[in-house]
């Protein structure tokens, strides 16, 4: 019997963590995910905020956790016994900036950039795949990437573009070790998206304008198109597709 193309998309039984979950397209992750069917863990550190975000996100439990200073097994022992059951999608969301020039850039904060937009999601999806390949049990993994996998976008962000070109190597590095055993791991690579940290930098009408007009389709994306493409890639209607990064771009790198 052939399942019906939207079936693909439900994630009704399964299981999802999104860090960064609280905010921005980490949210609209989780929400896109929960409206799906799963039920989703949402990560980040602060209480209140998560607490709020459960309330625009069905299924979802809040996790207070700083992937910055976690322990990957606590963390998702800790998401298991919300969710009362064991996790089935990952979505690595959480993430942070600092400008600065390169010749002027902090350590501690080259450090901090990598750890959680590099070195947490490593660990994380590690002790996640560690489980289910014990298990035997499907999965997917979900890696939020940048233009910078590709192109310098933008000045002065040399640990966010080291961290961002990484992800993409341990993406496709997980993928080739484990999609075989039905665990998938792709990332998303989002061109500008409309969120608050994006808030400060288009409050410059002339940079605004010159970043819009470099996109053939002329706008920022929304969190929700974001979003879908997580959707996808953790749903079945992915089956196939494993080890890639999927640019959501309006066209900037093709333009």
């Amino acid at each position: 019997m052939t399942t019906a193309v939207l079936d693909l998309f439900k994630l009704d039984g399964r299981r999802a963590i999104v860090t960064g979950g609280g905010r921005g397209i980490g949210q609209a992750i989780a929400a896109a995910l929960g409206e799906a069917g799963a039920q989703v863990a949402l990560v980040a550190r602060t209480a209140q905020q998560l607490q709020a975000a459960t309330q625009l996100v069905p299924n979802s439990i809040a996790v207070a956790a700083d992937v910055m200073n976690v322990d990957a097994g606590a963390l998702l022992d800790e998401c298991e016994d919300g969710l009362e059951g064991v996790v089935d999608i990952i979505v690595h969301a959480a993430g942070f900036q600092h400008r600065e020039q390169a010749v002027d850039f902090p350590r501690e904060q080259w450090e901090s950039i990598l750890q959680v937009h590099l070195t947490a999601p490593f660990l994380i999806s590690q002790e996640l795949g560690r489980r289910q390949l014990a298990a035997s049990r499907p999965g997917s993994h979900v890696f939020i990437g940048s233009l910078n996998n590709f192109q310098s976008v933008v000045p002065d962000i040399v640990a966010y573009a080291a961290a961002k070109s990484g992800i993409g190597g341990v993406m496709r590095a997980l993928s080739k070790e484990w999609s075989g055993k039905g665990i998938r791991c792709n990332g998303i690579a989002p061109g500008w998206v409309h969120t608050e940290l994006t808030e400060t930098l288009f409050s410059d009408w002339s940079r605004a304008k010159s970043i819009t007009d470099r996109i053939p389709m002329g706008r920022l994306a929304e969190p929700s198109e974001i979003a879908s493409v997580a959707l996808f890639l953790a749903s079945n209607a992915s089956s196939y597709i494993t080890g890639q990064m999927l640019v959501v771009d309006g066209g900037w790198t093709t333009a």
